[in-house]
């Protein structure tokens, strides 16, 4: 690869993913565009992960290799360590248990090196499991949003992206698909220091940096984000506390009322009701969810809190079940 090509900084985090490594490294240093510096990661591991990562550390495009002594706790101040030793134009927080095409970069980072506005570019995701089978795509993910859109590549600006589709979801749902623009990229202090952020901290990320740019997004598969049984996704949805699924939800959408409240996109006032809009559900679902759970009194105060949002689906459930008892179902 030519050295006029900008040069993207691969991040290495990991912590305990042994298994996977080998797969995730071979899959960076045998990429086609090879103007790439590697930086490895390791959160104290306790499997034989630091045994792997010194062998990989050998390889002339790795430029640091970083053990801790200690676990951080939270997988953004091992992203922040990353970034700060980086010296590239662009960054790929590759995750240690993922893996991908050869051509993921090359394809990925052609709209940021023709297009200076465009500070985030993503593809597709497969989704793998613990034996590398691919068990899905990520399109799924976005289909209740947009059935066509997400089938062809397309460059949005970042506001319309917001307003559309990351208002509602992480449409963007694993890191190891994305290249960020480095002189654009900021990680608040309450990603660095919010245990609640840890598993959807990206999704805050994505929205600050794409506020007055551009996104482009690259139909094809070419990312595997592995779904196993110690994935940061995996121990989210089976976990019982559904409530306090709820409740990072919430810590989450409150962050982005202080990012739109500073950056101020466009579209602010539409973006600024559609979260007000979601942040009144979400709070009627958590009360709904502690009256089921014997907490009763507490989930009626919060009920009480968004008292026109519990009366409008009351209404809608109780004419959804008179419609239904017409039909004989």
């Amino acid at each position: 690869m030519n050295s006029n090509f900008p040069l993207i900084s691969v991040i290495v985090p990991n912590y305990n993913h042994e298994n996977y490594l080998r797969l995730r490294l071979d899959s960076i240093f045998n990429q086609t565009y090879q103007n790439f510096e590697v930086i490895l990661l390791d959160d104290c591991s306790t499997d034989g992960s630091r045994n792997i990562l010194s062998e990989y550390a050998e390889k002339p495009q790795v430029k640091y290799c970083v053990f801790n002594d200690k676990n951080s706790g939270n997988t953004f101040r091992q992203w922040k360590k990353g970034i700060d030793l980086s010296a590239g134009d662009f960054i790929w927080i590759a995750e240690s248990d993922d893996f991908c095409d050869i051509y993921l970069l090359e394809r990925v980072v052609k709209p940021l090196i023709n297009d200076n506005k465009v500070v985030l570019s993503y593809c597709q995701s497969n989704k793998v499991d613990e034996n590398n089978n691919k068990i899905g795509n990520w399109i799924e993910h976005t289909n209740s949003l947009d059935k066509e859109n997400f089938k062809k590549d397309f460059i949005i600006e970042g506001d319309a992206f917001i307003e559309k589709y990351l208002i509602h979801v992480n449409v963007i749902p694993n890191a190891s698909a994305v290249l960020l623009r480095k002189k654009n990229l900021f990680l608040s202090a309450d990603l660095l220091t919010s245990n609640d952020l840890r598993t959807c901290g990206d999704w805050i990320v994505y929205v600050q940096q794409i506020i007055g740019f551009k996104v482009a997004f690259t139909a094809d598969s070419l990312n595997n984000f592995r779904y196993h049984s110690n994935s940061v996704i995996a121990k989210t949805v089976k976990s019982d506390e559904k409530t306090l699924i709820v409740d990072i939800n919430l810590k989450m959408r409150k962050a982005i009322f202080s990012i739109l409240r500073i950056k101020r996109p466009s579209n602010y006032e539409i973006v600024f009701s559609k979260n007000k809009s979601i942040i009144k559900f979400l709070k009627y679902e958590k009360g709904l969810l502690l009256i089921r759970s014997s907490q009763k009194l507490k989930g009626m105060f919060i009920l009480i809190s968004v008292l026109d949002e519990f009366i409008k689906r009351y209404k809608f459930r109780k004419n959804l079940k008179l419609k239904l008892k017409k039909l004989g179902l």
